[in-house]
């Protein structure tokens, strides 16, 4: 085998191992995408899940607090800016914490969305001040958009609760509430809950 010959066996055989290894890293960064894909969308469902829990677990009960007397249940679309980008706050009930001493079973709950993150906060006790003992936990990301939906006991859906009525009577909680997740991908996703224990 002559010099030339060598030399254009060696040529051929890194060409053919620069697209080997290309080849191979391209597919190693496929499967690192889908792998964080799928982690994302476990924690997808698993916030669905918290947000069942929740909602089944709301109580028709209104809580003595700032902005929030007689109101049992609010929600609205547009964030709002004043409450950490509050879209939902409410009462559940099935709390118990024995290691802080004798607490009421229920707890306040808000649910926030601000810079392209979905929040939960709550507080361990119902009727006490906005800012004490808050826990905040973010629970999503790469989110670019939040819309909710709320249907009274006449299954009419409203883009806010409570709704006006005319009513002195505070309402309670709403029926079925809609939400739906835009996320930074321009993937919607959409889950239906009911509120409150079903029978």
């Amino acid at each position: 085998m002559t010099l030339l010959e060598i030399l254009v066996a060696l040529t051929i055989f890194i060409l053919l191992a620069g697209a080997g290894y290309s080849g191979l890293q391209q597919g190693l960064n496929i499967e690192e995408s889908l792998q964080q894909q799928r982690i994302y969308w476990r924690r997808l469902d698993s916030v669905m899940t918290l947000f069942q829990q929740d909602f089944d677990q709301a109580r028709n009960l209104s809580q003595r607090m700032p902005l929030s007397a007689t109101r049992a249940f609010v929600g609205s679309t547009s964030p709002d800016p004043s409450a950490q980008g509050e879209i939902l706050l409410f009462t559940r009930g099935g709390h118990a914490a024995f290691a802080t001493g004798a607490v009421s079973p229920y707890q306040k709950i808000a649910y926030r969305y601000r810079d392209g993150a979905l929040y939960r906060a709550s507080w361990p006790r119902l009727n006490m001040p906005e800012v004490s003992q808050v826990d905040e936990a973010e629970l999503l990301g790469q989110v670019s958009a939040i819309s909710l939906k709320f249907m009274n006991a006449d299954h009419q859906w409203f883009e806010y609760w409570p709704i006006s009525t005319g009513s002195a009577q505070p309402q309670g909680l709403p029926v079925l509430v809609e939400l739906t997740l835009t996320l930074e991908n321009d993937q919607s996703y959409k889950r239906v809950f009911h509120v409150g224990i079903t029978n």
